[in-house]
């Protein structure tokens, strides 16, 4: 690469100037990891004789990097009484104890679960079990609320929503920034229900996570055979992809 200090028609060059010369139509070579050479030469006359000044640019060519990764079809989720962080972080905690039960008095609880998908058709979770069921004589059982039903004392209730509560004050609404929510039978304040197999929370599509806390309420009446209760539940969400 040559260049002069002036020329016909176009001012001089004066040394110690900054110039700025752009060149196009550039093709660099086609060999990757290969280091190449451009060397300018300026002359001070128009005929190319005398050389004032000589530089070297040195550039090369790599080889480009390619990146790349896969994301499978997901589904977490995760049940405990206690979820710290999103998307089931840190999850402790699998059992309830109501205390002692009263004909005066209502009894409550929770559990937590979260889930997240990126299932098309998101996700759906039911609950599972049977209530609470006495291990005495007779194995009598407390009545689970086959429809939503409002606590009363003295009467004999098993059942569970997905919301904040007042009567009782027990209970959360779900949180998180997805797009899961409580259903139906589930979602309504101070209303309690429990059929195994009911869907209790759902999500329409794709979702980050949502955490649901599941409150628990338990009344008896004064006859409630004495003994210890027990009952198991079992969240099963499903995916849908």
């Amino acid at each position: 690469m040559r260049l002069r200090g002036s020329a016909t028609g176009a001012s001089s060059t004066t040394s110690g100037t900054a110039r700025q010369i752009t060149f196009g139509a550039v093709t660099n070579p086609t060999a990757t990891n290969t280091t190449y050479y451009a060397r300018v030469t300026l002359y001070s006359d128009t005929g190319w004789a005398t050389p004032v000044d000589t530089g070297t640019v040195a550039a090369s060519t790599a080889t480009q990097i390619t990146l790349s990764g896969t994301m499978d079809e997901s589904l977490v989720f995760c049940t405990g009484t206690s979820i710290t962080g999103t998307n089931c972080g840190t999850v402790s905690g699998s059992s309830v104890n109501f205390g002692t039960f009263s004909s005066t008095s209502t009894s409550s609880g929770t559990s937590v679960m979260a889930a997240s998908t990126n299932g098309t058709s998101g996700y759906s979770i039911t609950v599972n079990g049977s209530t609470l069921t006495c291990s005495c004589a007779g194995s009598p059982t407390i009545a689970a609320l086959g429809s939503q039903t409002a606590s009363s004392t003295g009467t004999a209730q098993f059942g569970a929503n997905l919301r904040d509560n007042a009567t009782p004050n027990v209970g959360a609404d779900p949180s998180g920034s997805g797009s899961g929510t409580y259903t139906a039978n589930y979602g309504t304040a101070d209303q309690y229900r429990f059929v195994t197999g009911d869907s209790v929370a759902s999500a329409s599509g794709a979702t980050n996570a949502n955490t649901f806390t599941a409150s628990y309420i338990v009344n008896v009446p004064g006859s409630q055979a004495a003994g210890s209760y027990t009952a198991t539940m079992t969240y099963i969400a499903t995916a849908t992809f």
